[in-house]
This record gives C-alpha cells, structure tokens and sequence, in this order.
C-alpha cells in the first residue's frame, strides 16, 4: 500500500517530520535510559527530553512500552547489520564466527547505551506484549547466519545442532 505524502506550505512533507520526530523520541530516550536506567525512565521523562507532546508519542509508539520496543528493535537492526557484514562474506567458519564475536563486542563497546539497554529490558517483562514480534525479528536475522553456516556443517567443520544453541554458544562467551 502507497503511503499518502502531504506537501506542507513550506515544501515539507508530513512523512519526513514524522519520522524526524520519531527520532527524536527513540533518541530522548535512549539518552534518558543512559542516565536514568530502565525503570526510572517514565512516559512524562521522554516528553520533556524529546519535546513531543504525550499524543505524539501515543500516535506514534502507543505506550512507554511501545517506545522501548522501538528502540530495541532500532538498536537490534543496528547490531545485526554489523555482524551480518562481518559473517555472511566470510570464507571459512573460523572467520565468520570470529568475526561474528569480535564485531559483537566492539559493538558494545562502541554502543554501550544501547547494549546496556538491551540486556536490561531483555532481563525482565517489559516487552512481553512484543514478543512475537521480537521472536520474528530475530529469528529473520538468525536464519540469515544459520544459512551461511550451513556449507560448513554439511563439511563437518561445525557441528549439527538445532539453530537455537548457536547463539548461546558462538554468542555465550561474549554476553559473560
């Protein structure tokens, strides 16, 4: 479906400003959850940081919940195309779960609000009402990885395991 774009008198678009204003909020917040943490952070916090109006942020994101949603879903796609373009070119199994690990944690170091905030809303029930979308989400990018691996299990390089253990093996490490 063919979104609708409407020309404002100054030449600007309603598309443009609201994703601008999205944002601002996913970035008021992000900056907030830095400061503040997960649960200090509150609905009217993010209206003062981001200077929208509590309907914006409703229109948009539908709750404080719907707002950490988005911004874990942002920072995911941020993290996953950084792994993906350090795995999917790689040639051997040992480079491409290497690269996978060393990218991840210079990612957290490079990103350490964002990775702080990941791990802390993964840790309790906040996002329960988005978890098959999160599950979904995920699973794309985990399918994308276990297709890259699969030359190298049929070669016997890596072992045959059900996709959801080589997270927490490749990954387990570097989550300690």
């Amino acid at each position: 479906m063919s979104k609708l774009v409407i020309e404002q008198p100054d030449g600007s678009n309603r598309d443009l400003a609201s994703a601008e204003r999205r944002s601002a909020i996913l970035h008021a917040t992000l900056e907030l959850l830095a400061a503040r943490g997960l649960h200090q952070t509150k609905i009217a916090d993010i209206v003062r940081e981001s200077g929208a109006s509590i309907g914006s942020i409703y229109h948009h994101f539908g709750s404080r919940e719907g707002v950490f949603y988005a911004l874990y879903i942002e920072t995911f796609e941020l993290c996953f195309a950084e792994l993906r373009t350090a795995v999917l070119p790689s040639t051997t199994a040992r480079e491409g779960i290497r690269g996978l690990a060393d990218t991840y944690l210079r990612w957290v170091e490079q990103h350490p609000a964002r990775a702080t905030f990941i791990y802390d809303v993964s840790q309790g029930d906040i996002l329960r009402s988005f978890l098959p979308e999160i599950a979904a989400f995920k699973g794309a990018f985990y399918t994308e990885i276990f297709a890259w691996m699969q030359p190298f299990i049929a070669a016997g390089e890596i072992i045959a395991l059900p996709p959801w253990a080589y997270d927490a093996i490749m990954m387990g490490p570097a989550h300690e």
